[in-house]
């Protein structure tokens, strides 16, 4: 092998081994840089909004047909008596004009009691009422929002998440417009004696503040976590029994456009 064959052999590694680096740096420099665009894509997601879980109304979920079915029959039997007209034709008598006109065109709703508050929150003078719809053999809430001028009945136009459904101190025999008409059934001699109903009785259908109202028992009930006491002015407050001070207690979420149910009590004087 003569000078020149060898001084190319030599020359041949060189480049050989240069190029051996040059090919694995740049797989280094390209793990480092994964790991920062990892890095920067975990920083930039954005967390997904958390859905709230809608209740729906006893009357319209399948799972309970039967159970609404029969409450429907008992309702269909104070109605035929004319206890519900009754009572309807005297609150109806206490309203503004506009809302009387609005009942007056929807003759199949019987009103069963009635209250005011600012409801939706816009510093308007909303209402609420409880109500017996002749068509759909049903109770149902309504609400009268005074800033939109719209009516929307609870469940249906609009939503309702019940912020105690995982809680283990939550009691109901079924949303709060069923639950209704449980205990209208079961005070039927005294609306028919009376003419009233435990809902009209001491004005227990109420928008309220219930962190301030001795009524309510905060520590003895059912609160949602971590809901604020000053947020509790404005709640709908509704009885659901004519014997005991039970109630369950709804407050309008402008932010998610829902109701939620946050407080309950289910217990004795």
């Amino acid at each position: 092998m003569n000078l020149q064959t060898i001084f190319l052999y030599l020359l041949l590694i060189g480049f050989a081994s240069c190029q051996q680096t040059t090919q694995s740096n740049p797989q280094i420099i390209s793990t480092k840089d994964s790991k920062v665009n990892n890095q920067s894509q975990q920083v930039t997601k954005s967390p997904q909004a958390v859905k709230p879980v809608l209740d729906t109304s006893t009357y319209a979920n399948p799972r309970f047909n039967k159970m609404a079915n029969q409450q429907r029959e008992q309702l269909v039997k104070l109605a035929d008596e004319g206890l519900f007209e009754k009572l309807h034709l005297k609150l109806q008598a206490d309203l503004a004009e506009e809302q009387k006109n609005y009942f007056e065109a929807h003759a199949n709703l019987n009103i069963l009691a009635h209250t005011k508050g600012d409801i939706f929150e816009n510093k308007g003078n909303d209402l609420a009422y409880i109500v017996y719809d002749k068509e759909k053999h049903q109770i149902e809430i309504l609400l009268f929002d005074q800033k939109n001028k719209r009516f929307k009945t609870l469940y249906r136009d609009v939503q309702v998440s019940n912020l105690l459904r995982q809680s283990d101190c939550y009691y109901a025999n079924g949303t709060v417009d069923y639950s209704i008409g449980a205990e209208l059934i079961y005070q039927e001699d005294y609306i028919r004696s009376s003419q009233s109903n435990y809902l009209i009785d001491e004005n227990a259908f109420s928008i309220d503040n219930i962190s301030t109202n001795n009524i309510f028992d905060l520590k003895g009930g059912c609160l949602s976590r971590d809901f604020p006491t000053n947020a509790m002015v404005n709640t709908l407050c509704i009885p659901t029994s004519s014997v005991y001070a039970n109630y369950q207690c709804l407050k309008y979420n402008k932010t998610k456009a829902v109701f939620e149910i946050y407080f309950s009590q289910e217990f004795a004087d």
